[in-house]
Order: C-alpha cells, then structure tokens, then sequence
C-alpha cells in the first residue's frame, strides 16, 4: 500500500445504530464522523469510509455522498444499503469502491474494507479521474500519469501524449479548461513527481541516488519541491506521505473533478 501507516476508517451513517453496527462490523478502529466539514477536516487521516443508509433515505443523502466523493477523491467508498432499494439508479449517480447489503455486513464489511484499504493510492485517484466527465483525451492522460508515477513519472506533456497517443496541444488546452486556473498540468506532473521522489527517499537512498533512479539532478528535485509543496527536501523529508497525497488530491486532483471553481 502507498501509505505505509495504517489510518481509521470512517463511519458515515443516518443514525447511532446504523454507526454502531459499522463499527462492530468493521473489524478494526472506526470513528464516526457527523457532518461532511468533520470528515473533510480529518481526511487525510482515513483510508477507507463506509457510507450507511436505510431504506429510501438514501435518495435524500446523496448529495452528501457526492459532495464526500469530490473533496475526498482518495478515499475508497463503502456503501452500505439494504437489498430491497432500487440500487441502480442510485450508482448512476456516484460512485463507491464497493457495496454491501445491511443483511451482509457481519460477514462481509471487514473483508471488503481491507480489500479496498490495500489498493494503490494513486490508483484510487486514477479510477476518480477515469470516471469522471473530464473529456476523453484528457482522462487518458492523466490516469496513465498517475499510474505511471507509481514507477517513473511522465515528465512532462509532450512525453505524455506520445505515451497515450494524443495531441499534447490538446491535453494542455483541455487541462487547463478543467482546471480552470487552479492548478496547471507542469504542477500536476511535477507534485506527482515529488511524491515518487519521496517515496524512494523512504527506502532510505540518498537525494542524489533518487534523482539517478528518477532521470533528474538533485537540483531539480530541490526546486520542484519549492515549487511545490513549498518546502526543502530536508523539510519534504519529515513530511508524512498521506499528509503529500491529500495536499495533491486537495490542490490537483479535486480541481479536475470539479466542473468549474466554486
């Protein structure tokens, strides 16, 4: 798994029962979390949340699901329903890492929220990306990036659109309408980047060697790393990786999700 130490899962259910239930259920620490601001203020800090709703009020807390989907992109979805709803339309309209019936939780939520917790970070994000309503071109692009990053990350757009065989013109130009001025594509490549950077340093190499190992000088890592997140690399080192994730998922990927700046 991309983030080396384990994090809560988090409960959000419709009521105290449905919460207690969750949490008996999920074999491991859960906290429940009331309000969407709550579980955003503590997000980077939750590997896997499961979503509870009963019967037919789950048409009424979709939104809530929808607004949980888009401010916290690398966080795996559990959803928790009872059989009898008509599901369907219900997952036309988001989007969860996995679903389990009420009448199935004893059984089966322990082993669906390891199964989810142990999938690839970036990974998770991808698969954001890849269904979201970004136009074609672009969700090729960037869910090769983002997979990619997890060996060599793609340097730059020119070697991305030869990588999935579009026009770099175009992935620049529909990026930046996405994005709307939020962030850019050399940031996003370049903070995918820092993230692998700091990911090799964690298996103890020196700067220098990850650089070698990434194709770059140990300059350029100090200055992409000022460039973002704004820090030296002896400061990138004391920096938690799932604190770096959220901070790229808040910043860069939130913003491709997103049909425009709120």
């Amino acid at each position: 798994m991309w983030l080396d130490d384990p994090g809560m899962i988090g409960i959000f259910a419709g009521s105290a029962a449905e919460a207690r239930a969750m949490s008996s259920a999920a074999g491991t620490a859960a906290r429940r979390f009331r309000t969407v601001a709550e579980l955003v203020d503590e997000g980077r800090g939750i590997e896997c949340l499961v979503f509870s709703s009963r019967g037919r009020s789950l048409a009424t807390r979709l939104d809530l699901l929808r607004e949980i989907e888009r401010k916290l992109p690398w966080v795996p979805v559990i959803l928790v329903a009872d059989r009898e709803i008509a599901i369907a339309p219900v997952l036309s309209r988001v989007k969860v890492a996995d679903l389990v019936w009420f009448e199935d939780v004893g059984r089966q939520l322990a082993p669906r929220i390891e199964a989810a917790r142990g999938g690839s970070a970036l990974l998770q994000l991808a698969e954001k990306i890849r269904r979201s309503a970004a136009p074609p071109a672009l969700r090729a692009g960037l869910v090769h990036s983002l997979v990619q990053a997890r060996n060599t990350p793609v340097r730059n757009v020119k070697e991305l659109g030869a990588a999935v065989d579009r026009s770099p013109v175009t992935l620049f130009q529909q990026f930046g309408a996405r994005a709307s001025g939020r962030t850019t594509f050399s940031r996003f490549l370049g903070a995918l980047a820092i993230m692998r950077a700091q990911q090799l340093r964690a298996l103890g190499i020196s700067w220098k060697q990850v650089g070698e190992q990434m194709g770059l000088a140990r300059g350029t890592l100090a200055r992409r790393s000022k460039r973002w997140p704004g820090c030296t690399l002896s400061e990138l080192d004391r920096t938690a990786p799932d604190q770096l994730l959220a901070a790229f998922a808040s910043e860069h990927v939130v913003p491709l999700l997103d049909e425009g700046p709120e």
